[in-house]
């Protein structure tokens, strides 16, 4: 087959980072992949070196004002299948379809908070052959919010990789110079309001100097960041003289290194849709404090701590009471593994999402 993954966006969160991970596991199935992303983005830098043709524009005006050559390209290359990932790149996706006559797939990545029955969404979803939620507590608000039939929309879990024997653990620690019996817990993802940053550093502050808090991600726009949310964050450290108890390790490429040498790893979202961390912990392993809302109660079922992300009190206790319980986390870290496994391997997922398109 050959693919498309349009994805018009300069963060570079799991969202934006989920068509370059499918794509390239299409790929080693034997079909041919292209991406379409802002020109100067993190996506579209990946794309052209990993895909098998990418273009880039600058603009989603451009892309409206160019039409005509997007549509050539798409045909040049012949394309049977473009799956978007944002709602605000559908107008144009549906366009290029009338222009194309490809399949057009959707995954909802957030999901819908807010009604789509105007003529306009009406228009757009009815040329969308297939609309994917990430989680069922998405599909639910999808189902109500988008004018789309049930046969037209389903749920499907994200994947991540799982590898067969876990690596070497990387000796944070070391890395960080703490002292050995520390208690390292981690947070993995895009630095931006909702993610549950601030309230665990709030939580920090009721924890001795036992504990260590490591927070991976982005530390500026270009990485995926929240500029301004990060300066709250910066400044909350300095302020409440937390700089020896929390380090900021910046963008990863590969967090499943770091997530192999935290203690614990914190997921305090506020109202997460799916949740691509909470995956990435299970494959490695971790023991998991979650929120109890959204899509992650959903997602780790019994395999993890859940607490209210909002009650600083219980998300310190739960914090505390899991780093020095050595017996709950070994037990946690291999229902969460088993779990991950059995129901979030990208291999998986992959051949149930070319399952979706050949369906079309």
């Amino acid at each position: 087959m050959n693919i498309l993954h349009m994805c018009l966006s300069y963060g570079f969160g799991g969202l934006e980072m989920y068509p370059l991970r499918v794509g390239k596991q299409m790929q080693s199935q034997g079909h041919r992949v292209f991406g379409i992303a802002f020109q100067g983005s993190s996506i579209d830098e990946v794309m052209a070196k990993e895909f098998d043709g990418s273009l880039a524009i600058s603009s989603r005006g451009y892309g409206y004002r160019h039409l005509l050559s997007l549509a050539k390209w798409i045909k040049q290359h012949q394309i049977q299948y473009v799956h978007c990932h944002k709602s605000s790149d559908l107008a144009l996706a549906v366009l290029l379809k009338k222009l194309c006559g490809f399949k057009l797939i959707y995954t909802d990545h957030m999901g819908v908070k807010k009604p789509k029955k105007d003529v306009f969404h009406r228009f757009i979803y009815r040329n969308v052959d297939q609309v994917l939620s990430i989680s069922q507590f998405t599909l639910a608000h999808n189902k109500h919010a988008l004018p789309v039939a049930d046969n037209g929309i389903q749920a499907l879990w994200l994947g991540t990789d799982i590898p067969a024997q876990l690596p070497d653990k990387l000796d944070l620690k070391a890395e960080l110079k703490l002292a050995p019996e520390t208690s390292v817990i981690g947070i993995v993802g895009r630095l931006s309001p909702g993610k549950g940053h601030f309230e665990l550093l709030q939580a920090m502050q009721q924890l001795d100097e036992r504990f260590h808090l490591v927070i991976v991600g982005g530390l500026n726009a270009k990485q995926g960041g929240d500029d301004p949310y990060i300066a709250k964050l910066q400044s909350y450290v300095s302020d409440n003289k937390l700089a020896q108890k929390v380090t900021f390790y910046g963008f990863s490429s590969t967090p499943e290194k770091q997530l192999s040498g935290m203690d614990v790893v914190a997921i305090p979202s506020h109202l997460e849709a799916f949740g691509l961390t909470v995956i990435e912990a299970m494959a490695q392993g971790k023991a998991i404090i979650g929120a109890n809302t959204g899509a992650i109660p959903e997602i780790l079922e019994k395999t993890g701590v859940l607490v209210d992300p909002m009650n600083i009190e219980a998300l310190a206790a739960a914090m505390q009471d899991l780093c020095l319980d050595q017996a709950k986390r070994e037990s946690l870290e291999q229902a969460a593994r088993q779990r991950a496994q059995q129901e979030f391997d990208q291999k998986v997922h992959v051949q149930k999402l070319l399952g979706v398109y050949q369906a079309l």
